[in-house]
């Protein structure tokens, strides 16, 4: 490679790669949200008053459970993506998917954090969708 490349200039690029961003978004935000379902899940297993027994479905327990366990996973997701796994692009984009849909059972008691995860996990999505399986993005 030749010092007069435009992409090269005293040994570090100056271009940045397309969908860094978004991908770095989408780990974070899977971060973030993992952190939030586990702090969910174990306010609902503990019986908390911070949790709303209005859920679409009536079992506290279970669905603490639930969040509980899909908090860990999407934890392990997020790290996945900064590590440049192949698989917590594909791990991510489910568990999002997977979250999405979840959080509506949560719509009728909290109706604010229902609506902003939602929107948190369709970003999430179109960040993985477009750029999480290119090795030049993140780790690869």
């Amino acid at each position: 490679m030749s010092m007069n490349d435009p992409g090269r200039t005293g040994g570090t690029y100056d271009y940045d790669v397309a969908g860094t961003g978004w991908v770095g978004f989408a780990g974070v935000m899977l971060v973030l949200v993992g952190v939030f379902n586990i702090i969910q899940g174990i306010a609902a297993i503990g019986n908390s008053d911070y949790v709303v027994n209005q859920l679409l479905f009536a079992n506290m327990d279970a669905w603490g459970w639930f969040f509980l366990i899909w908090g860990i996973l999407q934890l392990c997701a997020g790290f996945a993506i900064f590590s440049g796994a192949a698989w917590g692009a594909i791990v991510g984009i489910v568990s999002a998917f997977g979250n999405a849909i979840a959080q509506l059972a949560w719509a009728r008691g909290n109706p604010f954090w229902a609506l902003t995860a939602l929107v948190i996990d369709v970003l999430i999505i179109y960040g993985l969708v477009v750029y999480g399986g290119r090795k030049d993005v993140v780790g690869g």
